[in-house]
């Protein structure tokens, strides 16, 4: 049906060839790079101990503000874990992966037994099966795992030739995008000189560590088995999780598992492939299209055995271009038939555990051609179905990768190897009392030797041995030796010194520089990328931590090393999740060093309203014109898309934002952010008198009210303005903030006001633009449309008038219609004024509002006149409502509204913790009351 290439599968037999990297040393990214002009010995050694986690065998290490590197939990590690590989791991961790802070054990190298009973141990009770992946996920995870973060502090796992190319401006990400071929990415032609820096954290051979269902599920939280938080989690979603474990595992050795016949014909629909006659059959490896030879009026039928690991609910995904069904035991549970593009269906099945008939059928007619199954289901992510599916109803354990069955007596020789080895010591097994203690014992860091032990050149064959270059061992020594106060050089600690101390042990300085240290490394800086080229390094580069915790607020500051954020969406590197220690540790530092308070409250001398609608100008096209480069929550900015304004006072300090915005290039070198209030003098001075500290505070306040803030003028591109001219427009429709009897009335004089049908009751007030009709005349129509202009006010609900035998009885709580209150609609003057009519048992309302001259712009004179053949005692009228209302020279004063009465005397009474203003009705001789007062604001 489209015209895009088709998508084919990526299924390769050759082993992974991950990138080299220095043998001579263990990997810590910070002290690799930092080491040589950053760091001295103490300071390298003390990251070292944290680094490989040696408080698990030696007790505290004082003066460490961050807990140690947990190892990898390994409880229910055989689920995630191939136990061949495990045991290799255990043998020699360094052959394997190189710079693995794992340590061998010289008695576990002569003795392959231990190893294999460890792993036995480890991995009791389960199997491991490799699953095929798709090349179109592994396009999408190789552009994705350079892109979000993970390259940043793994390196860049691309050929070398395909790296040079993109950072000499040669090709994009990936290169191979459009390729077709069922064959590893072509290499592109170049000088072909990088080399991935020493201190890019190696990945090792994970194609024969993981499962695709196993690294999904690490990828989407790798706090569950590392919690320390070295590794951070990138928030990915499950198809971006997907797509990077695709990638990963790109060259993953897998088995023909699928049957197939291939059919050829013209067809609208899924045909009886049963009543037909196959061109070919054979096996492959996936649900994939690459089965047949041709590209157009061809059909496929797939079966096998869909192996369920455990009862319960899955849900099936099937995306096809043409037509496909997906059957399991005979019943089709996903039907995707006809002739149509791409597209998932689901369907859901409920099936035991245990093998299930399944078969996909599928046509294609002409165009694109595509095939995709997945699966998801309870403790599966969702991820290809074809890693579930065997040629046989048994599963083949000779032709499959399934672990021979270890003896009961193995696996008691690996649980005692695994306590007494020192393996418990650093890695949990087991949950509560059911957790696997270590029962030796090593010697507290008062009292260890250095010059033996763990750090000896050749330890004992049961004493670990940590692959340490001389100089690791010299500092690991050095911060030995200070913690006894011998020799010791680093200077008391410091704010400051424990920030870096903890920007290191994170590998925060991979992103983000401080001070002199650390930023985004020359042979990294080609894997952060922005969507806005004209933004230079602002829109691809984390921006610098220099006085951070002054910039951000304390919540915030949680906020993101607690959950990350993406608040630079033209910035592809996303700030990831370190966990709570993290944020524990480093938020108070960065306040006790950074924070500045310098600006004083600021009196504004306007109305809160006015101040916002003053602001609004500000932002907006007509002045400073912020909204050219900053979003407005799903508005688009009308040049580069730079931070959304409305979350700024959610993460930023009033304090910093006030000295931010007078001098930008102070706190951002060479930031695009342009100067307002240039040596403190506005930019428009016609403003709020042209003071700089009053304007930027007035913003501060506008953003206060966040994604509630007006939206600024400028934005609205297409928006159809309904103007008033010389009768008023009246506009019935869904406004927000009323019920949906909502009326709106706007006048010439800029004065508006829109009465509620539902409350009996004037609800809003503004001035300026009437309304934007965009929302209901375009399309559909769908929601509540805000009124256009500024200073909009908001009246109390009704209902309006209720009889109080006293002051401290509360007013009804109950609807308008629940105390027999009745619309009876409006007529027109003939000047086109509505006035509001309605019935309250025996009592009839008319109620009016017109614009009057006043300053500096217009008001509102409202007129209640109340008729009634019966006499009326202690009923009122209320009129306004709030935490606060005072009478100021015959003027009553709530909100920045001013309310002035003609003839009647109201009454402010307190209630229930607010006010009221209420107006007592007194009926004349004729039967009636006329109320009448002027609203300015």
């Amino acid at each position: 049906m489209n015209n895009s290439a088709p998508i084919r599968f990526l299924l390769l037999w050759v082993a992974l060839g991950a990138p080299s990297f220095a043998a001579d040393g263990i990997i810590v990214p910070a002290y690799q790079r930092f080491r040589a002009d950053h760091l001295n010995s103490v300071d390298a050694g003390r990251l070292l101990i944290s680094e490989l986690n040696c408080q698990s065998c030696h007790g505290t290490f004082s003066g460490e503000v961050l807990p140690p590197r947990q190892a990898p939990i390994l409880t229910k590690i055989g689920e995630r874990t191939n136990a061949e590989y495990l045991q290799k791991f255990i043998h020699d961790p360094q052959a394997l992966k190189p710079g693995t802070a794992m340590p061998s054990m010289a008695r576990l190298k002569s003795e392959i037994v231990m190893s294999e009973a460890i792993a036995a141990f480890l991995t009791q009770g389960t199997t491991w099966r490799p699953a095929g992946v798709s090349i179109g996920a592994v396009r999408r995870g190789e552009a994705l795992f350079h892109t979000v973060g993970c390259a940043a502090c793994h390196g860049d796992q691309r050929d070398v030739a395909v790296i040079e190319a993109i950072r000499k401006g040669l090709t994009s990400l990936p290169a191979q995008a459009d390729e077709e071929e069922d064959e590893p990415a072509k290499k592109v032609a170049s000088d072909a000189s990088y080399a991935t820096p020493d201190f890019a954290m190696p990945l090792g051979k994970l194609d024969d560590k993981y499962t695709l269902s196993s690294l999904i599920t690490f990828l989407q939280d790798p706090h569950a088995v590392r919690p320390s938080g070295r590794m951070p989690s990138l928030n990915l979603k499950p198809e971006e999780a997907r797509d990077i474990a695709s990638y990963l595992l790109k060259n993953v050795k897998v088995k023909a598992n699928i049957h197939f016949e291939h059919y050829e014909g013209d067809w609208g629909s899924v045909p009886d492939f049963l009543q037909l006659t196959p061109t070919d059959s054979g096996e492959a490896t996936d649900f994939s299209v690459s089965a047949s030879p041709k590209t157009d009026a061809f059909g496929l039928r797939f079966t096998g055995f869909l192996q369920i690991p455990t009862d319960g609910d899955f849900r099936f995904f099937l995306s096809s271009d043409d037509g496909s069904k997906l059957l399991i035991d005979g019943t089709v549970v996903v039907d995707h038939d006809g002739v149509h593009p791409p597209g998932f269906q689901d369907g859901v099945a409920t099936l035991k555990s245990g093998p299930h008939d399944v078969v996909v059928e599928y046509f294609e007619a002409g165009g694109g051609e595509e095939l995709l199954v997945e699966i998801e289901g309870p403790n599966m992510p969702r991820q290809p179905m074809a890693g579930f599916v065997t040629l046989t109803q048994e599963v083949d354990t000779a032709a499959e990768d399934v672990a021979a069955v270890a003896s009961p007596e193995l696996i008691e020789q690996g649980r005692q190897l695994f306590a007494s080895l020192g393996c418990a010591a650093c890695h949990q097994f087991g949950d509560g009392e059911q957790r696997i203690a270590w029962t030796g014992k090593a010697p507290q860091f008062a009292n260890l030797k250095t010059s033996g032990g763990c750090l000896a050149e050749q330890p004992a064959v049961n004493v670990p041995h940590f692959v340490l270059s001389p100089r690791q061992r010299d500092d690991i020594t050095a911060a030995i030796l200070a913690l006894r106060g011998v020799n010791a050089t680093s200077k008391v600690a410091s704010a400051k010194s424990e920030i870096n101390q903890i920007l290191l042990t994170m590998n925060c300085y991979a992103c983000h520089a401080r001070g002199s240290i650390g930023g985004v490394s020359e042979p990294m800086t080609h894997v952060f990328v922005g969507s806005i080229p004209e933004m230079g390094d602002e829109g691809r580069v984390p921006p610098g931590l220099d006085g951070a915790g002054d910039k951000l607020n304390e919540a915030w500051l949680k906020t993101i090393l607690n959950e990350g954020a993406k608040d630079r969406p033209y910035m592809t590197t996303r700030m990831p999740k370190f966990g709570n220690a993290a944020a524990d540790a480093l938020v108070p530092r960065l306040i006790a060093s950074d924070l500045q308070e310098s600006v004083a409250p600021i009196v504004m001398p306007e109305a809160d309203h006015r101040v916002k609608a003053d602001a609004r100008l500000m932002v907006g096209d007509q002045a400073l014109s912020c909204i050219k480069c900053h979003t407005f929550e799903q508005y688009a900015a009308t040049g580069i898309q730079s931070l959304d304004m409305t979350t700024m006072t959610r993460r930023l300090r009033r304090d910093w934002f006030h000295r931010y915005m007078r001098d930008p290039q102070q706190y951002r070198p060479g930031t695009r952010m342009p100067a307002a209030w240039p040596k403190g003098r506005s930019v428009v001075p016609d403003i709020l008198g042209g003071d700089a500290g009053v304007q930027i505070e007035a913003i501060w306040q506008y953003l206060l009210d966040g994604n509630r803030a007006r939206i600024p003028s400028g934005l609205m591109r297409e928006s159809i303005e309904l103007i008033p001219a010389d009768r008023p427009l009246i506009y019935r429709n869904f406004i927000e903030g009323l019920s949906p009897r909502g009326i709106a009335v706007g006048f010439r004089e800029k004065a508006h006001f829109a009465w509620d049908a539902e409350h009996m009751t004037p609800r809003l007030i503004w001035h300026g633009g009437f309304i934007d009709a965009s929302k209901h005349w375009v399309d559909r129509g769908p929601g509540n449309q805000t009124p256009l202009g500024d200073h909009i006010m908001t009246l109390p609900a009704g209902p309006p008038l209720a009889t109080l035998v006293s002051l401290d009885e509360p007013w009804p709580d109950k609807s308008p219609r629940e105390n027999g209150f009745h619309f009876r609609g409006y007529t027109l003057d003939a000047a086109g004024v509505p006035a509001f009519k309605y019935q309250w048992n025996d009592v009839s309302v008319t109620d009016s509002l017109q614009p009057f001259m006043a300053s500096p712009d217009n008001g509102l004179q409202r007129t209640v006149m109340v008729k009634s053949s019966a006499r009326l005692e202690n009923v009122y009228l209320r009129i306004a409502a709030g935490p606060k209302i005072e009478a100021v020279d015959g003027v009553f004063v709530t909100n920045g509204i001013q309310l002035k009465f003609d003839e009647y005397e109201p009454v402010i009474r307190t209630i229930g913790g607010h006010q009221e203003l209420l107006v007592p009705v007194q009926l004349n001789a004729d039967g009636r009351a006329i109320i009448r007062y002027s609203i300015v604001w």
